[in-house]
């Protein structure tokens, strides 16, 4: 046994210098065939880094997998004079999610007027930033890292006390090396006293992102009814407990909203379209009066994969055949001399994964500065979208690159990659009659 694993190693080992050895030789083609995967391997990688940001547990939103989002509703009138879609009223999300014993908390933010400005108190500027408000339960759902202070609390937002919690960033900004907790920060020229300071969410997680955190309980006319009954400026994320089912708490949630709608009428009727969704559907909803298309959205994502693997492996794989031809009186040669099919076909598969290797390293490179450079377009909709953080300034959350998943998904890649251009041409060169090989120039 040990005798055959070390003939196997000193086989490999032959394999990948004879492979070295030609690439050095065709270094054309070895260049051509190495950036050529590069570039396969890059585009695939960023739609790869793309969707690990968009679903993977990243701070502070590190519990995706037990969260039920709830973003939109849609009021119809009975008399069919207007369908009216917008974000949901606090007395709603709060009447769906009460006294449910598996939901562990709910996040409820106010989904309009982000955008703001702060006056330091030692200068005469305005700093923009953006404003996240919230309720209590939300520093329950997202996991914030908080270096000083902590969170406001029920008490506070039920009292709708002038309390923020604010990003180390900002605090430098308007406090320097001071501490920051129990300091003021005007805030529209309204006056908050700090309780907190945490870690700042990267401006690619959605609603986790601010400089400042403050009760939306703070506006007087905070829980104002809108015309159309259950619509209203706010969203919900609540996360289930551990162990509990989602769908049992979307179960219940669902008959409370249908207890609603029926006592709408005969005036009107409230739709939620199918939510509150897992966080990962809740991904594919794009517009407030339509339920989200999971499984066309999935089937082109599924597409451009695939289109990513197969157009780079059937121009690979002509390369590799016509190269192959080239060296048909060479391995002519070595089969007339005793060189079993197998031994061939293993070199010729060693030399090709050599080059996809090669290849998916500078694809990994290439992908990371890619990301980096085209991170605006590719993460947000609209430029609407970025407002008070400059793009160049925009750091993709920590383990969205140098992340396991992501380099196990490139040596997928490159393995599949290498398996469909070169295994064709490899069995063709490998089962050739000798005579033919020879006579080949």
């Amino acid at each position: 046994m040990c005798h055959k694993g070390n003939g196997n190693k000193e086989m490999i080992g032959l394999y990948m210098k004879q492979a070295w050895a030609l690439i050095k030789q065709e270094r054309l083609f070895s260049m051509v065939y190495i950036v050529g995967t590069g570039l396969a391997i890059s585009l695939v990688m960023v739609l790869s880094i793309v969707l690990y940001v968009k679903f993977a547990p990243l701070y502070p939103d590190v519990n995706r997998g037990r969260e039920l989002v709830w973003e939109y509703g849609v009021y119809k009138k009975a008399d069919g004079d207007g369908i009216s879609s917008s974000s949901l009223s606090y007395a709603l999300l709060e009447r769906a999610y009460e006294g449910i014993e598996e939901v562990e908390a709910v996040a409820i933010y106010n989904s309009f007027d982000h955008e703001d400005f702060v006056q330091p108190a030692d200068r005469p500027t305005q700093l923009p930033v953006t404003v996240q408000k919230t309720n209590a339960g939300y520093w329950r759902v997202y996991a914030f890292r908080f270096l000083s202070g902590k969170p406001f609390g029920e008490e506070a937002f039920q009292s709708g006390l002038p309390v923020a919690v604010i990003t180390e960033r900002l605090a430098r900004q308007l406090f320097g090396a001071e501490p920051a907790v129990g300091q003021e920060v005007k805030l529209h020229f309204k006056a908050y006293r700090v309780v907190g300071v945490v870690e700042a969410a990267s401006p690619f997680m959605g609603n986790c992102y601010a400089d400042i955190y403050v009760p939306f309980t703070v506006d007087p006319e905070w829980n104002r009814v809108w015309n159309q009954s259950g619509l209203g400026p706010y969203a919900s994320v609540a996360l289930v407990k551990e162990g509990a089912s989602t769908e049992a708490v979307r179960k219940q949630v669902a008959e409370r909203i249908a207890q609603f709608n029926r006592e709408l009428q005969p005036e009107g009727s409230f739709d939620a379209l199918g939510a509150p969704d897992p966080f990962w559907v809740s991904s594919f909803r794009k517009y407030s009066n339509h339920a989200p298309e999971v499984g066309p959205e999935l089937m082109r994502y599924g597409l451009i994969f695939l289109l990513l693997l197969l157009i780079p492996a059937v121009s690979l794989s002509g390369m590799a055949d016509s190269r192959m031809n080239r060296r048909m009186a060479e391995l002519g040669v070595r089969r007339a001399f005793g060189a079993p099919r197998t031994t061939l076909f293993g070199q010729i598969l060693t030399e090709n994964l050599l080059y996809t290797l090669l290849g998916g390293a500078l694809g990994l490179l290439v992908s990371f500065g890619l990301v980096q450079l085209v991170r605006s377009w590719i993460f947000f909709s609209s430029p609407m979208d970025v407002t008070t953080t400059e793009v160049s300034a925009m750091a993709l959350p920590t383990g969205s690159l140098l992340n396991p998943w992501v380099f196990l998904i490139a040596l997928a890649v490159c393995f599949v990659l290498n398996l469909l251009s070169a295994m064709i041409p490899a069995w063709r060169a490998a089962r050739r009659p000798i005579v033919e090989s020879l006579n080949l120039k």
